[in-house]
């Protein structure tokens, strides 16, 4: 009876179920904190792709640590009032998640040991003993350094997932996090049209991208603030995503009538299209245009593969419920080929000039074969350069640091036990938000949705190239997947915890 009358007491209050509160702190200073703690978080996280998408040591290390830094008071509980906690319906897929990460941490260090076993390299310490009279014990961590550094990132993306899935648990929290995306990817775009009209696009800040003889009437491809064009129209087609996530959306206003929305709205375009979706639909077309000035041909297919991901599970058992979003999902459609029509040239001629079309084949058959030297145990993380230095084809003649396919690079650095165990990390979150686009009620569907097909296209991507790779948009990725996680379990499913938060 006590704890009946406790519940409907919270109730009245508007403390949710669950929820221990703590009556030390007025509720107007709490909310203050926690808006300022999540305004904070996304501030960063957001903002980490401005450095050149965060590729370089003097950004991605700052960023790892303020991210450890965050992480501490979300832990005890600000940004989100259950901290932390686990509701019983996702205890077995997170315990799944962290044995995992735990197993990919532990053999990525003991990779780095002299205790593991000899591998495919070992003949590399050999010769290296030959030449100088004594060399360091036979490991499969060629690069020890270039290992740590991937561990870093690592743990840091981890940190991003569990904040993200704490905070995110609140609806409001998970759509700024799509209105952040939105923020980060017309500034990205935005910075690349000016620098587009200034410089050629061949300049981000002071850094030349071209290797060779650079005359100033030369142009090149588009790419915002990173410094390749396949990764900026990764980070352009996720916003292109978080917009349409966000044009799918209701208002608060709406959250009343059944299943979100109004039936008699539904007959009236007019009262959709409000000034806050017209700044929507006007952000929308300036990344359309970013991500076809890049000429990314990966990178416009994975975004249209997103698009369509996310529209047909909205779509699920709408078609007649909702002809609203049939009315959008077409005008995105025709948005689209306008957009294409103007600015889809570059595409078009980079389809015609590709320089050489089988040198990513050749690559891709070297990794192989560092693969085939050191199946197991792999050349340890960050490893690849390395290796692919002692198998490079003689018909490529640029040294090379990247497999341009995340899943091979990872298969030679990890070996294929090490990749399965990696490979779950980031598969088991995006299965998981999956789940929650197909079992969330209608009204609140879009955001586990809109996790799942936003990180589909640099997962998709980077299947034949290294956006994930790209510390911006690594930490982007693992947000979303928190928020999706977060979004896939409804309050039913939370309905049994008992939650002590830190504030």
């Amino acid at each position: 009876m006590n704890s009946r009358w406790q519940m409907a007491q919270w109730e009245e209050e508007g403390i949710e179920p669950g929820v221990i509160p703590d009556r030390r702190w007025p509720w107007y200073l709490r909310r203050a904190i926690d808006a300022m703690a999540v305004g904070l978080f996304f501030l960063i996280l957001m903002l980490a792709a401005v450095p050149m998408g965060a590729n370089r040591d003097w950004a991605w290390a700052p960023l790892c640590v303020a991210f450890g830094l965050m992480a501490i008071p979300v832990a005890l509980g600000i940004g989100s009032r259950r901290g932390m906690s686990i509701a019983p319906a996702e205890g077995k897929p997170l315990l799944a998640l962290i044995l995992c990460f735990a197993a990919f941490l532990a053999f990525a260090l003991w990779q780095m040991s002299p205790l593991a076993p000899l591998a495919g390299d070992a003949w590399l310490f050999a010769r290296a003993k030959e030449i100088l009279g004594e060399a360091h014990a036979p490991i499969p961590a060629v690069a020890a350094d270039l290992a740590r550094n991937s561990l870093l990132r690592s743990i840091a993306c981890a940190l991003i997932f569990l904040m993200t899935r704490a905070i995110c648990r609140d609806r409001d929290n998970a759509r700024w996090l799509l209105v952040g995306m939105v923020l980060s990817g017309v500034l990205v775009v935005a910075y690349g049209l000016a620098m587009q009209v200034s410089t050629n696009a061949c300049y981000v800040g002071t850094y030349l991208k071209i290797q060779f003889e650079y005359a100033e009437t030369q142009r090149c491809l588009m790419s915002g603030t990173f410094v390749n064009s396949n990764s900026f129209a990764c980070y352009a087609g996720m916003a292109i995503v978080a917009v349409i996530a966000l044009l799918f959306s209701r208002d608060k206003k709406q959250a009343d009538t059944p299943y979100g929305h109004n039936e008699e709205d539904d007959t009236r375009f007019i009262n959709w299209l409000t000034g806050k979706r017209i700044a929507q639909l006007a952000a929308l077309l300036l990344l359309l245009g970013g991500l076809l000035f890049s000429a990314s041909r990966a990178g416009f297919a994975a975004t249209v593969i997103g698009v369509l991901v996310f529209g047909i599970l909205m779509m699920r058992g709408r078609w007649k419920s909702r002809p609203d979003l049939g009315r959008i999902f077409f005008i995105g459609l025709a948005v689209c080929v306008v957009v294409g029509v103007i600015a889809g040239g570059a595409l078009i001629n980079k389809f015609a000039d590709s320089a050489d079309p089988w040198a990513r084949i050749r690559i891709w058959q070297a990794s192989f074969k560092a693969i085939a030297l050191s199946p197991w145990l792999g050349w340890g993380l960050g490893g690849f350069a390395d290796a692919y230095m002692i198998l490079q084809p003689a018909t490529i003649l640029q040294p090379n640091d990247l497999a341009h396919s995340t899943p091979i690079e990872i298969m030679v650095e990890l070996g294929v036990l090490g990749a399965m165990l990696a490979f779950a990390v980031v598969l088991l979150p995006w299965i998981i938000c999956l789940r929650g686009a197909l079992r969330r009620r209608l009204a609140h569907r879009y955001l586990p949705t809109a996790a799942f097909a936003l990180a589909a296209i640099p997962i998709l991507h980077s299947t034949i190239d290294f956006s994930l790779q790209m510390p911006a948009i690594g930490f982007v990725v693992s947000a979303f997947l928190g928020m999706g996680w977060a979004q896939a379990f409804g309050r039913r499913d939370r309905a049994p915890e008992l939650f002590v938060t830190g504030h």
